[in-house]
């Protein structure tokens, strides 16, 4: 039975990974703006966005470990936490999406990157559609995991209240 709850998931779960791989990259940048934070507080704003991302990559990873292949039961607290970083990520990806498409609409942007970074258009053109790519599947990780929490909800208990 339990084998049979792993591999109905696996879409979910690869996702997942894949999207945990994604957070480990955002922990740098968080470190990074950790340090320089201090100094300019207009750095706030992404350090709470890469830690929501970060905090939902992997509260969804424990729901999916525990709820989905286990079948154990988390508290409440946890869906409500997924449940706000959720909508953080998928929020902060339609932004990242649509800041690269109008990139792409501007050639002369990509061409000003290259110019001061020294790297090749094509190779820019790469980065962006794979950065695209991963922010589509944070997306459609996001929205599978809204239909999972509405699905395993019996699997929330509140923990807080005294039963009598």
């Amino acid at each position: 039975m339990e084998e049979q709850k792993q591999k109905q998931y696996w879409t979910y779960r690869i996702i997942g990974s894949i999207d945990n791989f994604i957070a480990i990259l955002f922990l740098f940048g968080i470190i990074i703006s950790f340090t320089a934070a201090g100094f300019n507080p207009k750095l706030l704003f992404s350090l709470f966005i890469w830690l929501s991302v970060l905090l939902y990559t992997n509260l969804s990873a424990v729901f999916a470990r525990h709820v989905m292949a286990k079948g154990n039961s988390l508290r409440y607290k946890l869906k409500e936490w997924i449940k706000v970083n959720a909508f953080v990520t998928i929020i902060y990806a339609i932004i990242v999406i649509g800041v690269i498409c109008f990139g792409l609409i501007e050639k002369s942007y990509i061409e000003q990157i290259s110019k001061a970074t020294s790297v090749p258009v094509f190779m820019l053109h790469n980065v962006i559609f794979i950065f695209i790519g991963c922010m589509l599947l944070l997306i459609i990780h996001v929205l599978l995991t809204f239909h999972y929490l509405k699905q395993f909800d019996d699997r929330f208990v509140d923990t807080d209240t005294k039963q009598e």
